[in-house]
């Protein structure tokens, strides 16, 4: 219990301290940008959390699940998949920001409504630098270095959080100024990563064909899953873009700088949490892990639910001027925060684990639904719209998802040996 105490404290407490400076520095920010500004520099961190849903999540929960069982037995198998998870990433980033390179103008028009290809390529690069960071935090984590992932992960929160104030003591804030500095912090830290990491890979079968296999196969389903749960996650400020303006667009992303703060502290907790998932599930003390685990976060969410009315009657008060609009989208988007904080840390990689294309299913045959709700709710109610139909679609989801889980856990399906 203590040694999960201080390996919780070493991932939470930074990525804890981050969250609350980046929640304040970007409070900050709304005062000093219009909504239309804010909505552009929103779009670009959406286009960061895109890929590193998309690649990241997926390729990182591959090398989890296959790393920390070899890890028990064969070291070298292990590191050969970890080596294949930054292989792919690389590949990956260098043929999305070449497709990008020629599509740039198109591009930056659908996504900013005018053509700025150089935003548009500062969010790709600033992506892929993330993308490489997450790699180096998960190898730390494999092997349980918690002291420097800590060390890792406060030097990459100092830069991005010095990098934003930097913008507001010296420059007017805009998109394209944050952007610049978040590319060259990203740069920074992962230079930090590559040296605290240091690699020692063999000279020869540098990528072994059989674990670059088995890698494949492991990716195959989340992939599709992780894909399509950051597509849907986000379309609701993507279709914003398409169907509103891109004032309604900073409205709805003002709202999010505080409804995500519950579901950061389920992503923090997961760092820790999630690894123990498949070895627990082969060892017959999953329902245990759960158990405590679940029932502290549900604790809490209800605790934050508390707060809800006091936030809705100040909302507008403590909202810049021009923002009062967000604090009724805020607390739409917050009851699906809550449900993610709750689901997070176990339900989400176990049923990966167990049947990895539960939730891809789940979101394809929703997927109409949730279109066809944004298509009427957008271009009725804007930011609002797109609120309702967010919330409510995350909480449905994340509670039936919650559900399996636990029946699964309790039925004894093992992590790994996956179901059709």
């Amino acid at each position: 219990m203590k040694k999960s105490l201080q390996q919780t404290a070493c991932v939470a407490l930074p990525k804890g301290l981050g969250g609350v400076l980046t929640v304040v520095l970007n409070s900050i920010l709304l005062t000093h940008m219009a909504p239309a500004d804010f909505g552009a520099y929103a779009i670009c961190l959406t286009l960061v959390a895109l890929a590193d849903g998309v690649l990241g999540s997926a390729i990182d929960m591959s090398v989890i699940k296959l790393a920390s069982v070899h890890r028990l037995s064969d070291l070298p198998r292990a590191a050969a998949v970890e080596r294949w998870g930054v292989a792919v990433k690389l590949a990956a980033s260098g043929a999305l920001i070449s497709v990008a390179l020629l599509l740039a103008q198109q591009l930056s028009g659908a996504l900013f409504k005018r053509p700025e290809p150089q935003l548009l390529m500062l969010a790709l690069a600033v992506a892929a630098g993330v993308l490489l960071l997450r790699s180096a935090f998960l190898s730390l984590q494999l092997q349980q270095r918690f002291g420097a992932y800590a060390g890792l992960e406060l030097l990459a929160q100092a830069l991005r959080v010095g990098g934003i104030a930097a913008v507001l003591l010296w420059f007017q804030p805009s998109a394209q100024a944050l952007m610049t500095v978040a590319a060259l912090c990203t740069l920074t830290a992962l230079l930090g990563a590559v040296w605290l990491v240091r690699p020692r890979w063999p000279r020869q079968d540098l990528l072994p064909r059989r674990e670059g296999r088995e890698l494949g196969q492991a990716v195959r389903w989340m992939f599709l899953t992780f894909a399509f749960s950051a597509l849907l996650s986000r379309a609701d400020l993507l279709l914003l873009t398409q169907f509103s303006s891109l004032e309604q667009v900073g409205l709805f992303a003002a709202a999010q700088v505080f409804a995500q703060i519950p579901e950061l502290l389920g992503t923090y907790l997961a760092v820790v949490v999630s690894p123990k998932v498949a070895p627990a599930s082969h060892a017959g003390t999953l329902r245990r892990l759960m158990s405590r685990v679940q029932g502290g976060l549900l604790a809490l969410a209800l605790l934050l639910l508390l707060a809800v009315p006091v936030l809705l009657h100040f909302g507008a008060a403590w909202l810049p001027r021009g923002y009062a609009g967000s604090a009724e989208v805020l607390m739409l988007l917050l009851a699906g925060s809550l449900a993610a904080m709750c689901a997070f840390p176990v339900a989400i990689p176990y049923l990966m684990f167990v049947k990895p294309d539960f939730i891809f299913k789940l979101d394809l045959y929703t997927l109409p639904l949730l279109l066809a709700a944004y298509y009427f709710a957008i271009p009725a109610a804007g930011a609002v719209g797109a609120a309702w139909v967010s919330g409510g679609a995350r909480l449905l989801k994340l509670g039936l998802m919650q559900a399996c889980a636990w029946n699964w856990a309790r039925q004894g399906l093992p992590a790994g040996a996956a179901t059709q």
